[in-house]
Formats: C-alpha cells, sequence, structure tokens
C-alpha cells in the first residue's frame, strides 16, 4: 500500500470514528460547550507526552496557535450545539457543507481547483443535502451555528494544512488543542464532574477521537489534498446519522439513503482517481 492510499484508508477510519461524536453529544447529560472543553483538555494531555519526547515546539507555531486554537474551539463549540439544537442529520450535515466553502476560499486565494475534484465534492454535497432532511430542521440558531461551524473549519483546514507540512502534524495538532482548550477552560471546569463519573466516555473523546485523531488527520493532510480529504470526511455525517437511527431512533426516508449512496459512490471515485493520477505521474 502506497503512502496515498494508507492516507486515503487512515482518513476513511478516522470519519467513520469521529461519526459517533454525536451519539455522545444526544446522550450525555452536560452542556455541549464543557464536552467540547474537556475533549480539548485531555486531548492536550494525550499529545504533551508525544510531543515533548519529540524536541519540543518552535516559536514560529507557538505564534499560530493563536489562530489555530481559537478557529478550533468555535468550530467544535457551533457544532456541538448544532447537533444538540437539531436532529444528529441537520447538525452534522450542516458541517459537513464545508468542503464547499473550501473551493470557494481556495478559488478566491488563485489556487487552480480541477473540474473533476469540484463535480465530486458537488456530489457528495448533493447527498449530504439529500441525507440532511431539512423537514427536521427545529431550530434555526442550530442552522446557524452549523454554518459557522463549516466556515471555520474550511479556514481551519487551509491554514493548518501549510503548517503541518512545515512542522509536523503532530505539533500542529498540540497546538491547535492546547490553545483551543486554553480558551474553553471555564466549560471545561464546569463539566469536570461529569468528566470524573464518565472517565470512559472522556477517555475515548478526549484521548482516541481527539488526540490519536487530530495527529492522524494533520498526518494525512501532508500527503492528500484538503479538498480530497472534505470527499472522504463525508463518511462521518453518514456514520452520524446511520447511529442516530440505529440507537437514537432517528427516522430515515427513502431519499436520504440516495443520499448514502452518493456520499459513498463520491468517496470511492476521489481515491480511484487520485490513485490513477498518481500512478500516471510515477509511471
Amino acid at each position: 500500500m502506497n503512502s496515498k492510499l494508507r492516507a486515503y484508508f487512515l482518513i476513511s477510519l478516522l470519519a467513520i470514528s469521529w461519526g459517533t461524536i454525536p451519539l455522545i453529544i444526544r446522550t450525555s447529560d452536560v452542556s455541549s460547550l464543557s464536552l467540547v472543553g474537556i475533549r480539548t483538555f485531555l486531548g492536550t494531555i494525550f499529545l504533551f507526552f508525544f510531543v515533548i519526547t519529540r524536541g519540543g515546539i518552535k516559536k514560529e507555531l507557538v505564534r499560530s496557535g493563536f489562530i489555530l486554537g481559537p478557529l478550533l474551539a468555535i468550530h467544535w463549540s457551533t457544532m456541538f450545539k448544532s447537533i444538540e439544537l437539531n436532529t444528529v442529520a441537520v447538525g452534522i450535515g450542516l458541517v459537513f457543507s464545508y468542503p464547499i466553502f473550501i473551493i470557494l476560499f481556495e478559488i478566491f486565494r488563485g489556487k487552480n481547483v480541477k473540474r473533476h475534484q469540484v463535480l465530486i465534492i458537488l456530489t457528495g454535497f448533493l447527498g449530504l443535502f439529500l441525507l440532511l432532511d431539512l423537514s427536521t430542521i427545529s431550530s434555526i440558531a442550530g442552522v446557524l451555528y452549523g454554518i459557522i461551524s463549516a466556515v471555520t473549519l474550511a479556514i481551519l483546514i487551509i491554514y493548518g494544512s501549510e503548517k503541518s507540512k512545515e512542522f509536523g502534524g503532530l505539533n500542529v495538532a498540540f497546538i491547535q488543542v492546547l490553545f483551543a482548550g486554553a480558551c474553553l477552560s471555564p466549560f471545561t471546569f464546569n463539566g469536570f464532574s461529569w468528566m470524573v463519573d464518565n472517565l470512559a466516555v472522556s477517555i475515548f473523546l478526549g484521548f482516541f477521537l481527539t488526540g490519536v485523531g487530530l495527529a492522524t488527520y494533520w498526518y494525512v493532510v501532508k500527503i492528500i489534498t484538503p479538498l480530497s480529504i472534505g470527499t472522504i470526511t463525508y463518511l462521518e455525517p453518514v456514520t452520524g446519522v446511520i447511529i442516530g437511527a440505529v440507537i437514537l431512533n432517528e427516522n430515515l426516508q427513502n431519499i436520504q439513503y440516495l443520499g448514502f449512496l452518493l456520499v459513498i459512490s463520491a468517496g470511492v471515485v476521489q481515491v480511484y482517481l487520485d490513485s490513477k493520477y498518481t500512478s500516471g505521474s510515477s509511471a
């Protein structure tokens, strides 16, 4: 397995595992902001032990933390609130409109965006739109939170991908959650007793989904482009919606199954074309 296929495999597993987050949000008796605070707090502790053995952090990256951290804090906070206020399908579906914003930002920056990449992204987004089921929207505020989360995630990915190539994915992940954790510390304090009482869930959310997850993500972004990653991470809302239907008894309409098919198809085509171009360029 070459490095690009390995990266796609890792981001697929990561997207599926992150799809469990809505279940934690909807079944926890603590505020969504406290959950985000707990996530960043434990993620920082987990990543610290790895970073400290690798020679520390450069000052240039620390300065970038003042951008990376607040962006991550806003993205996660608004995502968790969106899922809390609407169904899983609506909340996470809105957040994953972010590849559209990546396309717009890349074009605005004068980057060359290939037509086939735009078509794949739009196909996946159409699937996501069908998955969304607008009839289940119960909170306009939740919709606004979801859009804000999508925009901040798009900015975060574009900015963070450049820093990851320069300073390494593990270092970027650590600085990101460290500064985000500082922003969210009051909410972490409010949820501290819940974290202690629900240690297994907290460790899964903070150590695995956040620490391991972010380190993996920023490793992958050095190998495949943010737009390509955006296509594959559509698997996250698919997983979240399936969990919402199976465990939380959220109803699915027939049109949503078509959405599933389009999302999966977009991901398969993305990997196939990217692998094909890679093979062609190395031949």
